[in-house]
């Protein structure tokens, strides 16, 4: 792959983040080694620069605070990041400082959860990111959900009546045609979840009923400035069906910025 060292020649900057502190209750923890798994396997046709961050391994405030502030120091050099994760709370601190450099941001969450639980203990966990956000500069009706299967109590009762843009699994198609890409940046937050289990069994919550084309599809209507995968649990992969699903949707990513 096209890979280079000087920040200004990159033509995607690729944001390693190997973290899963996000988890705590499921016992299918396994997103740590993911981004250095995935970028092996992924075959990325753009220049490509890769910043990793070095998590703190007992401290999840401590690791958003540098995920925020390497996230803040890539955006001086103006070019579409792409975030590999780790499980989903590492995509608050990146979407949070990208929303403050552009107050019009707004956010796709192709994922099979909401991610509209409330907060326990002060941790951002991954099951509360959506909901965190909110309190950061997004309006409900600056965010899409796509591809959702499961949804808690307390998140029906939250989303009832809201602004918020939710598409359940069976309505890619209607997303496609109803996603209005007007002159405003967007992130897509893509958890591998999001996938059916047969052709991406490798994650923590294999409650996904697209195909990698159903992703395609999204990302295309999309056309997101900057993105994040996340979720990706290569010990629970199965001949690398995960890891190969992955891959091509990284490449249709870094292909469309």
């Amino acid at each position: 792959m096209p890979e280079t060292n000087s920040l200004e020649e990159a033509e995607v900057i690729i944001q390693k983040i190997p973290s899963d502190m996000g988890i705590h209750r499921n016992p299918r923890k396994g997103t740590l080694n993911a981004p250095e798994i995935l970028i092996e396997n992924t075959e990325f046709s753009r220049e490509i620069l890769i910043d990793e961050i070095f998590p703190d391994e007992f401290d999840l405030e401590e690791t958003q605070r540098r995920i925020r502030d390497n996230t803040g120091d890539l955006l001086q050099y103006e070019k579409p990041i792409l975030s590999i994760g780790g499980d989903h709370s590492v995509s608050f601190p990146v979407i949070k400082t990208l929303k403050e450099k552009h107050p019009d941001l707004k956010l796709v969450w192709l994922d099979s959860h909401l991610d509209l639980k409330e907060k326990v203990d002060d941790h951002i966990s991954h099951d509360v990111v959506v909901r965190e956000l909110l309190k950061c500069g997004f309006n409900e009706n600056e965010i899409w959900f796509v591809g959702v299967t499961k949804v808690d109590h307390d998140e029906e009762e939250f989303t009832r009546d809201s602004g918020f843009h939710i598409y359940q699994a069976d309505e890619v198609e209607k997303f496609v045609r109803e996603f209005k890409k007007d002159e405003f940046p967007v992130y897509l937050s893509i958890d591998i979840d999001v996938l059916k289990e047969e052709i991406a069994p490798g994650t923590g919550y294999p409650d996904g009923e697209l195909t990698v084309e159903d992703a395609e599809k999204v990302i295309e209507a999309v056309k997101p400035s900057s993105a994040g995968l996340v979720e990706v649990a290569p010990p629970f992969d199965e001949d690398g069906k995960t890891v190969s699903s992955a891959g091509i949707i990284l490449e249709r990513l870094q292909k469309n910025f």
